[in-house]
């Protein structure tokens, strides 16, 4: 599988049709507003704004968690986060910062890659897809609840 790193994130996809059976089952891992939880955890910010942008962010974050799943307020929020890391990459946005932007770019890439590596050391594991903040493998039944870590 062909893995294409990007300034706006990592894409993959196995070819073929792929379904669950009694053989075979399909995870997925997909993380919540990734790139500004990266952002948040990691203490990234746009250099002009300082380290209070992480709290901001977080707050935000946090009341994106309180709402409901599809709600317009829960939309307006995943807009708003995601939406502010998309400016930190246009040239006329006040959050313009390519170092920011790529910090958490890499870095999202790159721990998606140790996660599949992990996973791909389970017997049966086959990574399917992989994209900016998640990815779908194959398993066997028997090893569909192994846990894997990365540090």
């Amino acid at each position: 599988m062909q893995y294409v790193f990007g300034t706006g994130g990592i894409h993959a996809a196995r070819s073929g049709c792929y379904e669950k059976s009694d053989n075979l089952k399909i995870k997925t891992v997909d993380v919540s507003s990734y790139y500004p939880n990266l952002s948040i955890k990691n203490n990234l910010y746009p250099d002009h704004l300082g380290s209070v942008f992480c709290e901001i962010y977080q707050d935000l974050y946090e009341q994106r968690k309180k709402t409901k799943k599809a709600s317009d307020e829960n939309l307006a929020l995943k807009l708003a986060l995601n939406g502010t890391y998309g400016a930190s990459n246009d040239q006329y946005s006040p959050m313009y910062d390519p170092k920011f932007t790529m910090s958490i770019t890499i870095n999202g890439q790159l721990l998606l890659c140790m996660l599949a590596e992990k996973l791909m050391t389970v017997d049966g594991v086959q990574i399917l897809m992989m994209n900016t903040d998640g990815l779908e493998y194959s398993v066997s039944p028997e090893n569909e609840n192994v846990t894997v870590s990365i540090s």
